[in-house]
């Protein structure tokens, strides 16, 4: 490309018919310091010149590397990897963070029971209609629709927000739900509906019965109301998108598919999650605009062309 460029110009030159046509020199090439690269002219003539301004081209040869440390999927690939993987950094706090959250947790099964029995006795058509919307909310199609939507509306029309919005909640649906996954499976809680109490287990179980910790449509939910919420500044635009969270949280105390730490505990998982994608793809962000990458290559080409009787020359500094 940056040879074509500079015999664009010469072909440029041509078009405009400046004296004869059929004695031109395009003998021009690359370089990248800041030495003249001149094609002469015949000695016995006097020139009559033509300066241009200056063309500049930022990233014609601009680092791989830098592209690709500045690019959303970059950002989004490393903020997956980086969230997965932090449990090898935690130190003291984040452990007494960690303990805090199973201690919570622990704390709110004791109103498994006491939430069960008080749900479940409630039935109305608006109910039902209110459970519907927040099942289908929860569901993996739902965070595939709106991943795909935000991401297909920021190619479309290049769109920043809307493709960085895409990253994030593609990033924290994929590592809250790798651990929900893990833990769902490992673990092997009964769900309320099999009748064996809240504190009944079967770790590694094929059983769906036996899949109840945590929950995955509450992580579902709150990723994306997180997510989203983060994302806007209007605060009834906030409260609007952790209230359909909420329904989800209550949809599935509803119909009796989960007990209440079950959705306590999912819920945890996709705010710290979601909070740290948040902050490394800001982080990744922050650094490549402050300047922390190699440093893109820039050249400025100022051509000076000069018309002569039999021909053009051309002097192109870089």
């Amino acid at each position: 490309m940056k040879h074509i460029k500079v015999f664009a110009l010469c072909l440029l030159s041509v078009s405009a018919k400046v004296h004869a046509q059929d004695n031109i020199d395009c003998r021009s090439f690359y370089s990248s310091d800041t030495t003249p690269v001149k094609l002469e002219a015949p000695a016995d003539e006097v020139p009559s010149s033509l300066s241009l301004e200056p063309v500049i081209w930022n990233d014609l040869a601009e680092d791989t590397f830098a592209v690709k440390k500045n690019s959303t999927l970059y950002r989004f690939a490393d903020a997956t990897v980086h969230t997965l993987i932090s449990p090898i950094r935690w130190k003291g706090k984040d452990w007494l963070t960690v303990g805090g959250v199973f201690a919570g947790t622990a704390l709110s099964s004791l109103a498994d029971k006491p939430v069960r029995k008080f749900i479940t006795r409630q039935d109305s058509k608006f109910l039902d209609n209110l459970e519907q919307a927040g099942y289908h909310y929860g569901k993996p199609y739902a965070a595939l629709i709106m991943t795909g939507g935000f991401l297909a509306t920021g190619v479309v029309f290049k769109n920043e927000w809307a493709t960085e919005t895409a990253a994030i909640l593609g990033a924290a649906y994929l590592t809250s739900g790798a651990v929900q996954s893990l833990m769902k499976t490992a673990i092997g809680r009964a769900r309320p509906d099999m009748e064996e109490g809240n504190m009944s287990f079967k770790p590694f179980s094929k059983e769906p019965g036996f899949h109840s910790f945590p929950s995955g449509h509450i992580q579902m939910a709150m990723v994306s109301a997180m997510v989203l919420a983060e994302r806007v500044k209007n605060p009834w635009l906030k409260g609007a998108f952790y209230t359909t969270a909420g329904i989800t949280f209550f949809s599935r105390l509803y119909v009796d598919a989960h007990w209440t730490s079950d959705l306590v505990f999912g819920t945890a998982i996709s705010y710290f999650c979601t909070r740290a994608i948040i902050r490394r793809m800001d982080q990744n962000k922050t650094k490549v605009q402050n300047g922390d990458k190699k440093q893109a290559f820039k050249m400025q080409f100022y051509p000076n062309i000069s018309a002569y009787s039999n021909g053009l020359t051309m002097v192109a500094t870089f």
